[in-house]
C-alpha cells in the first residue's frame, strides 16, 4: 500500500532534527521550532506508513505481527518518537531530541542491521502468547529507553543546579520534579510489561513443546533482566535516602546497560527462531546419517 515509503525517508529526517536539536548550543535561531516540528511530524508520519505497509503488505513476506527483529526494532523507535513528538508538542523550546533522537536512531540502526534475520517461528496454536510476549517486551524496551533519556536529562539538570550553571546555558530542560515523576513511571512500567512479557515466554514455550528450557540464554537474559526490573521498582518505591531523584536517575540507566547486555545475547542467539535451529542442526544430522550408512 505505501511500498513507496522507505527507511530512508525517516531516517533523514529524524537526522535533520538531530542537528537541528544540537543547533541549540549556537544560540537561537529564527523559525527554529517551526521548522523542527515540521521535520519531527513528516519523519514521524513516514515511519508511521512504512509500519502499516509492513504489517499489511504480503509483499513484504511477513505475515504476522512482529515477525522478525527487524519489524520489533523499528516499532520500538516509533514509541520513542511518539514519545518525542508529544513532548516537543507540549513544549517546543525543550532539548528533548538531544536525548531521544540517539534512542531512536539507535533503534532503527538495529533493525537495519537485522533486517535478514530469521522470521520468528509462528504457530497459530500460540499466536496469541506470541503477540503478547513480544509487545509486552516492546513496551518494556521503550520504557527502559525513554527513562534512560530522562534519566540522563535529571543529572544534567542536578549538576546545572548545583553549579549554578542553569542561567548560561542554551538547553533548556524540564523540572526536576517533572523528570524524576518520569523516572518512576519508567521504572514502574518497564517492571509491569517485563512480567508480562516473561510470564507470557514460559506459557509460550510450555504450549510448543510441553518443556520449558529454562538454561537457554533467551529465558535467563530476560529473566534476569525481569528481575532486576522488579528490583529497581521496588527499591524506587520503598526506599528512602539522600540520594532522592538522583537514585531513579541511576537506576533507570542501570535499567538500560542490563538492557544493552540481555539484547546483546538474544540477538546472537536462537531466542524465539526456531528455523534457524534448524537450519544449521538439519545439515549435520543428514551428514552423520550418511556416514553411518556408508560404514
Amino acid at each position: 500500500m505505501f511500498s513507496g515509503v522507505t527507511v530512508s525517508c525517516f531516517l533523514l529526517s529524524y537526522l535533520i532534527v538531530l542537528a537541528m536539536e544540537a543547533s541549540r548550543f549556537f544560540g537561537k535561531l529564527p523559525g527554529r521550532n517551526l521548522l523542527l516540528m515540521c521535520m519531527l511530524a513528516a519523519g514521524f508520519l513516514a515511519h508511521s506508513l512504512f509500519l502499516i505497509d509492513q504489517f499489511t503488505s504480503r509483499d513484504s513476506g511477513n505475515t504476522q505481527l512482529l515477525a522478525n527483529w527487524f519489524q520489533w526494532s523499528v516499532l520500538a523507535a516509533w514509541g520513542l518518537a511518539l514519545a518525542y513528538l508529544v513532548l516537543t508538542v507540549r513544549n517546543a523550546n525543550g532539548a528533548f531530541g538531544l536525548f531521544l533522537v540517539p534512542l531512536i536512531l539507535a533503534l532503527i540502526g538495529l533493525g537495519l542491521l537485522q533486517r535478514d534475520s530469521v522470521p520468528f517461528n509462528a504457530e497459530t496454536t500460540v499466536s496469541v502468547w506470541r503477540v503478547i510476549h513480544g509487545v509486552s517486551l516492546l513496551v518494556g524496551t521503550m520504557f527502559i529507553c525513554f527513562g534512560a533519556a530522562f534519566g540522563i536529562m535529571y543529572l544534567i539538570q542536578s549538576w546545572r543546579l548545583k553549579n549554578k550553571r542553569k542561567s548560561r546555558s542554551p538547553l533548556r530542560l524540564p523540572t526536576l520534579e517533572f523528570l524524576q515523576s518520569m523516572n518512576r513511571l519508567s521504572l514502574c512500567a518497564t517492571a509491569v510489561a517485563l512480567t508480562v512479557g516473561f510470564l507470557s515466554g514460559v506459557i509460550l514455550n510450555a504450549s510448543q513443546g510441553g518443556q520449558i528450557a529454562w538454561f537457554s540464554s533467551g529465558i535467563l537474559t530476560t529473566g534476569a533482566l525481569f528481575v532486576w526490573s522488579l528490583v529497581a521498582s521496588t527499591i524506587e518505591l520503598a526506599a528512602r535516602g539522600s540520594l532522592g531523584g538522583r537514585r531513579s536517575a541511576y537506576l533507570v540507566l542501570a535499567n538500560f546497560v542490563f538492557l544493552l547486555l540481555v539484547l546483546g545475547i538474544v540477538l546472537f542467539s536462537s531466542h524465539g527462531q526456531q528455523e534457524r535451529v534448524a537450519e544449521f542442526t538439519e545439515p549435520l544430522l543428514n551428514q552423520l546419517s550418511a556416514q553411518e550408512v556408508g560404514s
